[in-house]
Order: structure tokens, then C-alpha cells, then sequence
């Protein structure tokens, strides 16, 4: 009877560590997030977003909803613009957009329209899903008087838009753009990254040429 009870606890044993194996197997862990360099990011965004902000304006950041499909390099980021806003004492509003996880990371035409039109011309948009690229019915609608607005392109963006026209029609007031990876053998913020703004249509064609090089 005690060897039946004693066959019995390490045949459970052996199911038990069969069963974690193969969860381990089929749920891979996910991949390592460099904190630090997505907090620089954010530190940059928000740095950007604070210079061009009026007094007593607010920022509003476009974030991708991240609690069905996590995103923890994104939620660094947020975090960190979040922190840089508080310690200067700036409110801060954050719309989270839902997103096909399997689709470029961009904010839809029609969603980045209404957070515009929504937004009043004293606050700040920070989007962490790339530069509003608007259908030109929607540019039309907008009032003269709107946000200003600084835009993180991750991955391909910044070569799948024209950023100085961007500029050029006021959409766009600063940018962080992807560098050539192929030139860049480090891992940090400078050698990876790019921030570009306009204040003329010179520095414009400046910013255009910044971002062309993402592609060469």
C-alpha cells in the first residue's frame, strides 16, 4: 500500500514537470525591453513637447491600448513623458487607441483627426504612434488655431511619410525618427535616434532629409 501511495506522488511529480515543460515550450518568454533607451525616448518626447508648450497648456498623448496586447516598451515611454510632465507641473490627458497588433503602428486618419479637432490650440499632442497623416477632406476641416504636435516614427514611418510637408502644413512641430540601423552599431538613444523640428520651411527640407535617411 505505501509503495501504491509512493508510485502514485511521483507519477503526479513526473505529470507536474512534463505539464511546465511544455508550457514553456509553447509560451515563450517575451523578450527583454531596454528600459533604458525607451525612457529616453520619453525624457526627448517630453522635452520637445514642454518647449513648445504655452503657458498653462496640457499635453495630450496618443498611446496604443496596451492592456489586451501589451506594448512595455510603449508603456516606458508614457511613463517617462508622464513623469517629465508632472515635475514640471504640466497636466497631462492620455487617449488610448486600439490598434490590429498585426498592422503598422500608426494612428488611423480618422482617430488622430478627432484627438486634433478635439484639442485646443494652448495644449500639446504627443503621439507615440506616429505623425497624423490626415486625408485632405479632414486638413480642411481643422481650424487655423490647433495643437502643437510632436510625433515619435518608429520602424519605417518616417520613410512612408513625407514629414517636411507635414511640417510644412503645421501637422507636424517635432519629430524622433529611426536612424539608419545599418550605421548603427550601438544601442543607445543618439545612435539610434533623431530628433528634427521645424520652425520654417528651410528647416523643414532640413527635417525631410533627416528622415530620407532612415532609408538609404
Amino acid at each position: 500500500m505505501r509503495n501504491r501511495k509512493a508510485i502514485d506522488a511521483l507519477s503526479l511529480s513526473a505529470i507536474f514537470i512534463s505539464a511546465g515543460i511544455i508550457a514553456l515550450s509553447v509560451w515563450a518568454l517575451p523578450p527583454k525591453v531596454d528600459s533604458k533607451l525607451f525612457s529616453e525616448i520619453g525624457i526627448v518626447l517630453a522635452r520637445q513637447a514642454l518647449e513648445l508648450l504655452p503657458s498653462g497648456g496640457e499635453i495630450v498623448i496618443i498611446a496604443r491600448e496596451t492592456e489586451t496586447y501589451p506594448q512595455p516598451a510603449m508603456d516606458v515611454s508614457l511613463k517617462e513623458v508622464q513623469k517629465q510632465a508632472r515635475r514640471a507641473g504640466v497636466n497631462v490627458t492620455v487617449k488610448r487607441i486600439q490598434l490590429d497588433p498585426l498592422r503598422s503602428v500608426e494612428v488611423p486618419p480618422g482617430d488622430f483627426y478627432e484627438v486634433i479637432r478635439r484639442t485646443k490650440g494652448n495644449q500639446v499632442i504627443v503621439s507615440l504612434l506616429g505623425p497624423p497623416v490626415l486625408e485632405p477632406e479632414q486638413r480642411s476641416k481643422l481650424q487655423k488655431e490647433r495643437p502643437k504636435i510632436v510625433a515619435l516614427c518608429t520602424g519605417n514611418l518616417a520613410e512612408q511619410t513625407d514629414l517636411g510637408e507635414l511640417f510644412r502644413g503645421g501637422l507636424l512641430h517635432a519629430a524622433i525618427i529611426r536612424k539608419d540601423s545599418a550605421r548603427s552599431s550601438g544601442e543607445s538613444f543618439d545612435q539610434l535616434y533623431a530628433a528634427v523640428k521645424s520652425d520654417s520651411v528651410e528647416s523643414a527640407k532640413i527635417a525631410a532629409k533627416e528622415a530620407q535617411k532612415a532609408v538609404n
